[in-house]
């Protein structure tokens, strides 16, 4: 098997972990939300944030659908893909051009100590193929910070 392959089976994989996580965390979350307080004295503590914002990172990313029309593939969520993709119509935008459509969204190249990727963003716009090469680089908080590179 080619290390490229391999390479994707571990983040598909992983990526398959974190949601396990999440939904665990959710189902967890959701258990002691609403089974009474064992005292008085635990009826007034509030649950840690970090169950809040998990739960919302997971409702979030699952709940939003991505623009009709978007090429599939990459390695995002539907979340971050229309978020690169508003990115992308703002820029044609201010290039003059409205009449944009996505053809495809693949990967170029994942870094070797699975720090950031590449994908190939092509889209015509009025009437001219563009390819844009965006890096996505995951931060210390469980989000993806994206940008555009030559």
């Amino acid at each position: 098997m080619d290390s490229k392959r391999t390479r994707l089976i571990v983040i598909a994989s992983l990526c398959g972990l974190g949601v396990i996580a999440l939904v665990g965390i959710w189902l967890v979350r959701d258990y002691f939300n609403n089974s009474p307080a064992p005292s008085s004295s635990f009826a007034n503590t509030p649950a840690p944030i970090f169950n809040d914002f998990f739960s919302q990172e997971f409702s979030s990313s699952t709940d939003i659908v991505p623009f009709k029309g978007l090429a599939v593939g990459g390695l995002g969520d539907a979340l971050l893909k229309s978020t690169v993709w508003n990115s992308l119509l703002d820029y044609e935008k201010k290039e003059n051009c409205a009449d944009v459509a996505s053809k495809a969204i693949s990967i170029a190249q994942i870094n070797e100590a699975d720090e950031y990727w590449i994908e190939d963003w092509t889209v015509n716009a009025c009437g001219k193929t563009e390819v844009f090469k965006v890096k996505f680089t995951p931060d210390q908080v469980g989000g993806t910070i994206y940008s555009f590179v030559p």
